[in-house]
């Protein structure tokens, strides 16, 4: 939805507002003024309980909520001082700054790169060992082979996650793609050491990609994925990145491709990507709308979880900000609500988006025009809002005084937060310039809070999940009541759960009936055999200290229940290949109903069929996996889905993705002339999540006898005089243990044996003028593959 007008109402009301780290600004105990030094100034910054850090390039500074400077500014490195690498010497920027609301701590890093002209590049992270940003930090240093440019940061329980736009040098370094990595966050709050694990998305395949960042203190599900928002034409692109710490060979990534509303990248008719204007010069900014802005922001409310993400689009004849909330991301993700907001004919990029503790999403960005300089500006929209608008009106926090002159760059991004205090109030920091120039800009932090948003009543909460199940007669099903502290106070109460009445026929069980504050314990239902069938609400309460909070569920008795297992957890496919699993079905309760089978989160290319694509509870199915011959390797947690008419379920199934083997002939090279017995060299490799099973040669399309091996490198002992002279093609197929095969390029040879071929040894130099003619033709001609 295009919103290309702006509400009557008016905008929400700015709160608190002071001066960032900027040109000429003086921190704490500060004698000279903040002298600028690098473009753009990369403004971010995180709130927490008591402070509001921001972070500016290679700089950073600790402020408390009235805008008083309690500590800096000071170079990032000034956090790594003693650790005795480049994060120790080095300040290359692109800084980022989070507070963790499930820890208490604060997590703060840059770029370091020791040596320009190349060697290894380094993300440096800090970790607070307390709540306290200026206390002691643990401090972290990883290598990369390649430039890490563009970091941005995300808190999750499993991990701290990062994206880069990786470069092969830092000066007009080839782009090589985005790499995806999680740290080791349980072993970094310890101060111990911490692991990383990376995974690649090649070149092309996606924009600059963000991952989610965890606002509010209720966690996601234990056990969902990290994940990473990108965008594709007309699409948006979630990963979920399954991390598995204790065996790494089990990480996998899986993609879930999103149909939105068509869009264009701003300013894309632009090799450039600078098109933004600006008053009083023909200098314009780039739009950076090749990538996702900084923060995808994740929220959960106990009975759903959301994502809101932005990025830059064209809006008529200006530019806008397209943004996205998507409900269910760990799950089977759908877009909620999405629009664009280009309320007049002004410019608006740079945005950055969160959403409060009742649903409201804030939306900063940086707005200019031709009669407008660069200013920084927000919006909102409740929950009672229409999907796809910000209802809330727009405010302009400060516009500059001048345009930039001489730089393109303006930002490369803004930051908007939730203040975990009362998890209603957005904290914005974004730049501008107090007069025309370039290498002057100054940042401003403000506050903002949308309507109908107040502080919890309480300082815990609980909820149900499933919100809604089925109960089968005679039988027992299991929800989960989870519980959350939503201050760092209230996690050691100790709360009382306890059950509302039940309909006649429905007993219940809750063990344990005392949970901690971020606990979780299991209610069971049962339903006897002459209960009616049918739907009721329950509502279970939670009591601590004279304070009650309650969370509604639903179940749905029903007369006939099935069970679905399959035969195996885990399948792989092969490129090119087909696998089958056995998916059994039987009757629990009641009669049998006919069940239908589907599929989904699969490998990407991965498709899958059922035979037969029904049966009676009580029967089973084969699920038949169909592999693409460009199949990469990869680990899906797939899932099979059946449905009847009163019952669905899910079972999980790890779908192993394996790439087609790859094989070389390294020796005998291409037009080589051999003779006799000849050496024939050759390596291979099977696909992460198998091994090789068998090498072999094949010589002019057939297989060579005695040409088998079973591990790589192999050695082949051709004996050319079985072949007749003259050019043969020599080719190696490669088969894993699952089947998959791949094979090598083709080598083509000249065989050349005296006294077998009838030729005049004084011929030879006919015979090399021929295998030239020859093996030009044989390199036009087509060959199968």
């Amino acid at each position: 939805m295009l919103q290309d007008n702006a509400p009557t109402l008016a905008a929400p009301q700015q709160g608190t507002s002071f001066e960032g780290i900027g040109e000429n600004f003086v921190g704490a105990r500060q004698v000279a003024p903040f002298e600028v030094k690098y473009d753009p100034p990369d403004p971010e910054g995180d709130v927490g309980p008591a402070h509001y850090v921001q972070i500016v390039n290679s700089s950073f500074a600790v402020f408390s909520k009235q805008g008083e400077t309690l500590f800096g500014p000071v170079p990032t490195r000034t956090l790594f001082a003693g650790f005795g690498d480049g994060c120790e010497t080095s300040d290359e920027g692109d800084g980022v700054v989070l507070y963790d609301p499930l820890a208490d701590r604060w997590l703060i890093s840059q770029l370091a790169i020791p040596n320009l002209n190349g060697g290894s590049y380094l993300e440096c992270i800090a970790v607070s060992r307390t709540s306290d940003p200026m206390g002691p930090y643990a401090r972290y240093s990883y290598p990369y082979a390649f430039f890490n440019d563009y970091p941005k940061l995300g808190v999750w329980p499993d991990a701290y996650y990062a994206t880069y736009n990786e470069y092969a040098e830092v000066a007009g370094g080839a782009f090589l793609g985005i790499d995806i990595c999680a740290f080791d966050r349980e072993h970094m709050l310890a101060g111990e050491p911490a692991d990383q694990q990376c995974m690649e998305i090649p070149r092309g395949e996606m924009s600059g990609m963000t991952p989610a960042d965890l606002d509010g203190r209720i966690p996601p599900p234990p056990g969902e994925p990290g994940m990473i928002v990108g965008f594709g034409r007309n699409s948006l692109v979630l990963y979920q990145y399954h991390v598995d710490w204790a065996a790494p060979e089990k990480t996998a990534l899986y993609p879930v491709e999103l149909a939105v509303a068509p869009f264009t990248a701003a300013c894309d008719r632009l090799s450039t990507g600078v098109c933004i204007p600006q008053q009083g010069t023909v200098d314009m900014l780039d739009a950076l709308s090749d990538r996702m802005m900084f923060r995808v922001a994740y929220r959960n409310f106990g009975n759903r979880e959301v994502l809101v993400a932005n990025h830059t689009v064209s809006a008529g004849n200006s530019s806008g900000i397209r943004w996205y909330e998507v409900q269910d991301p760990g799950g089977e993700p759908f877009i909620h609500q999405q629009g664009t907001y280009a309320p007049d004919a002004n410019w608006r990029w740079m945005g950055s988006i969160a959403m409060d503790r009742v649903g409201g999403i804030g939306l900063g960005f940086s707005l200019s025009g031709q009669t407008s300089y660069p200013a920084i500006a927000y919006t909102g929209r409740t929950a009672a809002d229409p999907p796809g608008m910000m209802g809330q009106g727009e405010a302009v926090t400060l516009t500059s005084s001048g345009p930039q002159i001489g730089s393109l760059r303006w930002g490369d991004y803004t930051s908007l937060s939730v203040d975990p205090s009362d998890d209603c109030t957005f904290w914005y920091t974004a730049p501008y310039l107090p007069a025309a120039g370039a290498f002057n800009w100054r940042t401003r932090i403000a506050t903002f809070a949308l309507p109908g948003c107040a502080p919890p009543e309480t300082d815990f909460m609980i909820w149900v999940s499933p919100t809604r199940g089925t109960l089968a007669l005679d039988r027992d099903s299991s929800w989960v009541v989870s519980s959350a502290a939503l201050a760092p106070a209230a996690a050691s109460k100790m709360l009382a759960i306890s059950l509302s009445p039940l309909p006649p026929g429905i007993t219940a069980s809750l063990a344990p009936a005392s949970i901690q504050a971020g606990e979780a314990t299991a209610l069971v239902l049962h339903a006897t055999g002459g209960t009616a069938q049918g739907e009721f609400s329950f509502l279970v309460q939670a009591a601590a200290g004279g304070v009650v909070q309650s969370a509604a569920g639903t179940a749905v008795v029903i007369a006939n229940d099935f069970s679905l297992a399959p035969e195996r957890t885990e399948v792989p496919v092969g490129a090119a290949g087909t696998s089958a699993l056995r998916i059994a079905t039987a009757v629990i309760a009641g009669e049998p109903e006919l069940i239908t089978f589907s599929a989904s989160h699969l490998p990407v290319g991965v498709s899958a069929s059922f035979e037969p694509a029904s049966v009676l509870a009580g029967g089973s199915a084969t699920m038949n996996l169909l592999g693409p011959t460009w199949l990469r390797a990869s680990r899906s947690q797939g899932r099979v889905i059946a449905s009847s008419a009163s019952a669905s379920h899910v079972a999980g199934v790890e779908v192993v993705a394996l790439a087609a083997p790859h094989a070389v002939i390294s020796w005998p090279l291409y037009a080589q002339t051999v003779s006799k017995t000849a050496r024939v060299v050759v390596g291979a490799s099977a696909s992460r999540g198998t091994s090789l099973s068998s090498i072999e040669l094949f010589v002019d399309g057939e297989r060579w006898e005695g040409g088998r091996a079973a591990s790589s490198p192999a050695v082949f002992s051709w004996e050319t005089r079985r072949v007749s002279d003259g050019a043969h093609d020599l080719k190696v197929r490669a088969t894993d243990l699952v089947g998959t095969e791949g094979w090598s390029p083709h080598v083509t040879v000249w065989v050349d044996n005296p006294g077998f071929c009838g030729c005049s040894s004084e011929a030879g130099g006919w015979e090399a003028l021929g295998l030239i003619g020859l093996l030009a033709a044989l390199r036009r001609k087509p060959r199968p593959s």
